[in-house]
């Protein structure tokens, strides 16, 4: 009798450690839409501060020369929302970024206007020192007159922001990266590397060095990496990290770790797409044999996060027999789906769908479905957003991956004690996801009154 309850014991654990894998480290709450507007989120910016409060930002484009920049904020893990506030309007903003950091919520805008001759795109950036509620005068980051993408950062106290300036006279693209010192009231212009090696850079800091992720589509389809070890005035020499990648391999995602520099991008070289992953441990020099995440294609627009549990990654999925949807009305595509490395990258749990999106309405395109994913960390745990149609029009959705941190506090009052000890004593026995199963074993047994024992008081 003992053998076989120990043999049950020891399966019910099992089981509990094998669901926690397929989640991640913390454990997927259930989704929500955080916007129900008339108007269509084309793009969506997420970014969370250091004290966890969540800033969402996106424009109405209703009026595209009257655009309309919406900000809005959750100190909840998104359950309640302030705003959305209109922090801007008037003009036309083609692009925009978001980045919350401890001293301030940074955004930058692309200004776009035009006259008989030309147009324009100029480069701002703009701050909040008080939680989004007020932002300073715009100021002009560089005076290139012809911004196409931007990525906006921030790190140690400095902010970085890469940005696209096209020349139309020359018919080229040439890269520059931003850095100011001062929060944002002077900027030092940096180009970076030839303008026809670098497509879509990303980039991530550490310890005062920058990791950038670049290439692919067409002219160079090899993703490549490369380091600059003095803020962005030099650049390590580019060496590739993929292996065979196809000619349309793009959008690469770069995270760090103590162990590893993990990248991942979108690749066709099977004639679909699949997400691409390989890492590297000795600084970037040598790259790992590339791995495909995706367990179903067609897969696109990775994403990556790191923290102290592992590395997360994130990907939108359109599923049909030839690797397009099958069918532009069909609930197969536009799925988020979801893996986790708890060692570094060396293995991946199976796939676990983030988006709960059963029914999508008939649509155009194969991209309006769950689609345009983004990652953003919380202290203990992080959340994905990302665009979804399901009712009929674009809005944003929220799902929060979180880490329980006091599991012995089973009713929740942030103090372990004889409360808890005593309503772990009236569930005893068999228990089917319960709080007072405080060690997740499928059962309420002596080792949870250990566990109560062992973390009596308050909560960290």
């Amino acid at each position: 009798m003992i053998s076989q309850f120990s043999s049950h014991h020891a399966a019910a654990a099992a089981f509990a450690a094998f669901a926690a894998g397929i989640a991640g480290a913390g454990q997927w709450q259930d989704e929500f839409a955080i916007t129900q507007d008339p108007w269509t989120q084309y793009r969506s910016y997420i970014s969370t501060a250091p004290d966890d409060t969540v800033y969402v930002l996106w424009p109405d484009w209703t009026d595209w020369e009257d655009t309309k920049v919406n900000l809005m904020k959750s100190a909840d893990h998104g359950q309640t929302w302030e705003g959305p506030w209109i922090i801007f309007e008037g003009l036309a903003y083609e692009n925009m970024d978001l980045c919350a950091d401890a001293e301030a919520v940074h955004v930058l805008l692309v200004e776009f206007y035009e006259d008989e001759v030309n147009e324009y795109k100029l480069l701002y950036h703009t701050k909040s020192l008080d939680g989004g509620l007020t932002f300073t005068p715009p100021v002009r980051v560089g005076e290139r007159e012809n911004i196409e993408m931007i990525r906006l950062y921030t790190h140690g106290g400095v902010i970085y922001v890469y940005a696209q300036h096209y020349d139309f006279d020359q018919d080229i693209a040439y890269n520059y990266l931003y850095v100011s010192t001062d929060g944002g009231e002077n900027w030092q212009e940096k180009p970076m590397l030839p303008a026809w090696d670098l497509h879509h850079p990303a980039l991530a800091f550490r310890n005062g060095d920058i990791h950038m992720a670049f290439g692919g589509f067409l002219a160079v389809p090899d993703i490549m990496y490369s380091q600059s070890k003095d803020q962005g005035d030099t650049w390590s020499t580019p060496v590739p990290v993929s292996s065979g990648a196809g000619s349309h391999s793009q959008l690469p995602q770069i995270a760090l770790d103590d162990n590893a520099v993990h990248v991942a991008w979108e690749d066709d070289r099977t004639d679909h797409f699949n997400i691409i992953y390989t890492r590297s441990t000795d600084g970037g020099q040598t790259w790992s044999v590339d791995e495909q995440l995706n367990d179903t294609y067609y897969a696109a627009r990775v994403k990556l996060l790191s923290d102290d549990e592992g590395v997360h990654a994130v990907w939108c999925q359109y599923h049909g027999d030839d690797g397009w949807p099958s069918s532009w009305s069909s609930a197969d595509y536009g799925i988020v789906w979801y893996k986790f490395s708890d060692d570094a990258g060396l293995s991946w749990t199976d796939e676990f769908r983030v988006s709960q999106n059963e029914s999508i309405p008939p649509i155009d395109l194969p991209d309006m479905g769950a689609n345009h994913v983004k990652l953003a960390p919380y202290t203990d745990g992080f959340c994905a957003m990302w665009q979804d149609k399901r009712d009929g029009n674009i809005d944003l959705y929220l799902r929060n991956n979180l880490r329980d941190t006091c599991p012995a506090d089973v009713n929740n009052d942030q103090t372990v004690d004889i409360d808890d000890l005593f309503q772990v004593l009236g569930a005893w026995g068999t228990c089917d996801d319960c709080p007072e199963d405080v060690n997740d074993s499928g059962v309420v047994d002596i080792d949870d009154i250990f566990e109560i024992l062992g973390n009596w008081g308050p909560c960290p």
